[in-house]
């Protein structure tokens, strides 16, 4: 545990800083389960029975995820699907443990050669491995994450690895959570190509808090992204400048709160009994990212519901990437210690 805890120390020194766009199997950085869609993407600071959320923060995975299995599936922007599945056991005295797969599937891509003559097709997809661990110390979880990745594009293909280091803190009434993680901290092992460059992988520090009121059947998200990035809104200097009568250009509006807000993804879970629960979140960096010059509709915002049947969990979560892209996550969890007779 030591050693763990001086990790946390040393790698933010060790990593500089990357953003979307400028890195290889950022696939990682989508959801891996409705759940986590349906709050906005991403949370690092809830502790329960979902092991899904270790996806994101190995420190969540908690004793009451033992025997869970987790499967979802992704339907994508157009024919792409992504999917994770995951399964949990804990150890006495030892810990809890987690391994799973995510991958993405692109879908069959045209081939032609430089003439533009079609000789065939081809798939192309990305896979990652994921084995985790998770102590408790008292109030505080610490956990790891190590992943095996694998990315392919027709004949080319690149293999990584990386680690997440996390930590969380429940209350002992268990009503507030609190966590940080750092995610996808590694190196691309093999390249596409013996003469291309070595790429960067997506890494991430997050950090949040969940709080539920007492008395209230609302629980309520607010997770920090991209804290390694101070400035994550970009100022197109190719956007037409708008003009007053006089023909001189106007200043640009100052976007303070865009980069305030594009580090905040909100999250709220309402709590109808103890088998359903709804679900809707907001993501401002996408908002900001995805939203046309006309209109921003819901683009950024996503919704969702946990439903429990029997010994079944079933979820669903919507997200409105921009308009004419909704994207719809669907997954079934269980508990498999659950049907073992009992003595």
């Amino acid at each position: 545990m030591k050693k763990i805890l001086i990790l946390f120390l040393l790698f933010p020194v060790l990593v500089s800083a990357q953003f979307g766009g400028q890195n290889v199997y950022d696939f990682l950085n989508l959801s891996p389960s409705p759940r986590l869609s349906a709050l906005g993407g991403e949370c690092v600071s809830r502790i329960d029975e979902d092991a899904a959320f270790a996806f994101r923060n190995p420190a969540l995975l908690s004793d009451s995820a033992s025997g869970n299995l987790n499967l979802s599936v992704f339907n994508y922007i157009s024919d792409i699907s992504f999917g994770s599945a995951q399964y949990a056991r804990h150890f006495d005295k030892i810990g809890t443990f987690h391994g799973g797969l995510q991958y993405v599937s692109y879908g069959n891509f045209t081939q032609a050669d430089e003439f533009g003559n079609i000789t065939g097709s081809y798939r192309s997809g990305d896979l990652a491995f994921v084995t985790g661990y998770s102590r408790a110390i008292r109030q505080f979880r610490v956990g790891i994450n190590w992943k095996l990745i694998n990315a392919n594009l027709a004949n080319y293909s690149s293999f990584g690895t990386a680690f997440d280091l996390g930590a969380a803190y429940s209350s002992k009434n268990q009503l507030f959570n609190a966590g940080i993680c750092f995610q996808n901290i590694g190196s691309q092992l093999s390249k596409f190509t013996p003469t291309g460059e070595r790429e960067k992988l997506p890494f991430e520090i997050q950090a949040g808090i969940s709080f539920k009121p007492q008395y209230m059947p609302l629980r309520f998200y607010l997770t920090g992204v991209q804290l390694q990035t101070p400035v994550l809104i970009y100022d197109d200097p190719d956007k037409p400048v708008d003009k007053d009568f006089n023909g001189d250009p106007i200043p640009p509006k100052k976007r303070i709160g865009d980069k305030i807000m594009g580090h905040f993804v909100i999250g709220t879970e309402f709590l109808l009994g103890k088998n359903l629960r709804l679900r809707a979140g907001y993501n401002h960096l996408r908002r900001i990212e995805l939203r046309s010059e006309d209109r921003a509709g819901l683009t950024g915002f996503s919704l969702g519901f946990g439903l429990k049947i029997s010994r079944f969990r079933l979820d669903y979560g919507f997200v409105r990437y921009a308009a004419g892209m909704n994207t719809h996550h669907f997954g079934i969890s269980t508990n498999l210690s659950s049907f073992r007779k009992k003595s």
